[in-house]
């Protein structure tokens, strides 16, 4: 039987496995997208305005644009002579002093312009408008001026964040239509189990749906991934070494397991893996859930070998996968987010030789964050930290949580 070479770690703590998962992961490609499809995407690189906000100098208010003097029209008195809506692209006559143009907010100011002062505080008759001396002297101009919001050149979003509606509306306004993203990484998966079956319908006796299928793809996807689902291998040698020539023919960035990493006759993934001429980089974790599982490469492409449970899944696609998949696209973590709460209950721990990672539910309370167990049919937003060697936190204790999924803030 092939055996585990040089390259194998070993038994790894949770942050061991992460630096090395870090370590190991290639960064993909740079790709130019419309900002439409942008969204959701992680910026390639820094990207800064092509043109400042206001690209022109804008009415702030529905009046009047006065010039700068009253040409002996009396004081405060100006010559009506145009108008200007908002959109007018026509560019209007440079005022000379004495004159002024009705304006819309919105509206583009004409070249001499002072300033423009609110409809409702003036009076127009025969086609003059009457502005009250003080208004004149006034502070504010209600003009915005070219630039005076972002100016040209100004840095807009940082590279490695991942784009959000709010970041689309702001690239737009400063004259940018197209943006350089990340590429997808190209993820495949596969589930091993000969009880396994792709839909319900013929089930027999012993026969289960591969309902992690349905999870890797959409938690995978959730990371930015472009997922291909290779199907199911039964638990024989032939059918993984098949499929391990598939992966490795494929030549994608990432590929993960589901089942078969056990020590039961029947768990070959490991011994397929290697025999495939797989490099093992840890083949465990000192972690519940976590302990039967393999991190490596095939060729070019990086390999997660993960135990077979749902709720193991989930975790370790969230601790370790999906990281490595936003480390890819150049989000500078290396694992989740961690931060504190402070238990809504007592916990026992039975197992407390290695550390646990408990499904959790953190809420926001009374300006506390707070967090209990998730309930069975619960979807889990966190995972809460117990470290070995404790078996009971009381409530109120503090305790360490990791984030699940990527919280959209720039790494």
């Amino acid at each position: 039987m092939p055996t585990r070479g040089p390259d194998d770690c070993g038994i790894c703590t949770l942050p061991q496995a992460q630096q090395l998962i870090h370590g190991h992961r290639q960064k993909v490609s740079a790709e130019q997208v419309a900002l439409g499809p942008a969204l959701g995407r992680i910026l390639f690189d820094d990207i800064a305005a092509e043109q400042p906000v206001p690209a022109f100098a804008e009415s702030t208010r529905d009046g009047y644009v006065i010039s700068g003097s009253d040409g002996g029209n009396g004081a405060g008195r100006y010559r009506i002579v145009d108008e200007i809506a908002a959109g007018r692209v026509k560019p209007a006559l440079r005022l000379v002093p004495g004159t002024a143009c009705r304006i819309m907010t919105g509206g583009a100011v004409p070249e001499g312009s002072e300033r423009v002062v609110p409809y409702e505080q003036c009076v127009e008759q025969d086609g003059l408008v009457t502005i009250p001396e003080r208004l004149l002297q006034a502070r504010s101009t209600f003009i915005r001026q070219v630039g005076s919001d972002i100016a040209r050149g100004e840095k807009l979003v940082e590279g490695g964040v991942r784009l959000q509606g709010e970041h689309l509306e702001l690239l737009s306004s400063c004259g940018i239509d197209e943006v350089m993203v990340a590429a997808r990484p190209v993820v495949g998966f596969f589930c091993t189990g000969s009880e396994l079956k792709t839909y319900a319908v013929g089930l027999e006796n012993g026969q289960k749906v591969s309902s992690n299928a349905y999870l890797l793809s959409g938690v995978l996807a959730s990371y930015g991934a472009s997922v291909r689902d290779f199907g199911i291998a039964g638990d024989t040698g032939g059918q993984l070494s098949a499929l391990f020539a598939r992966v490795r023919e494929w030549a994608g960035d990432l590929v993960v397991s589901t089942g078969g990493m056990g020590p039961g006759k029947y768990d070959l993934v490991e011994s397929a893996f290697l025999a495939a001429g797989g490099t093992i980089f840890f083949h465990g974790l000192a972690v519940r859930p976590g302990k039967a599982m393999l991190f490596g490469r095939l060729g070019r492409t990086l390999f997660f070998a993960l135990p077979g449970p749902p709720h193991a899944v989930r975790t370790l696609l969230h601790a370790l996968v999906g990281p490595a998949l936003l480390a890819m696209q150049g989000r500078g973590q290396t694992g989740p987010k961690k931060t504190e709460a402070n238990l809504l209950h007592p916990l026992e721990v039975r197992h407390h030789d290695v550390l646990l990672l408990k499904d959790g539910m953190l809420v926001l309370s009374g300006g506390r964050c707070e967090v209990r167990l998730a309930g069975r049919l619960e979807t889990p937003n966190c995972h809460i930290l117990l470290h070995p060697g404790r078996s009971r936190y009381d409530k109120g204790a503090t305790v360490d949580i990791l984030l699940v999924g990527d919280p959209l803030t720039s790494a």
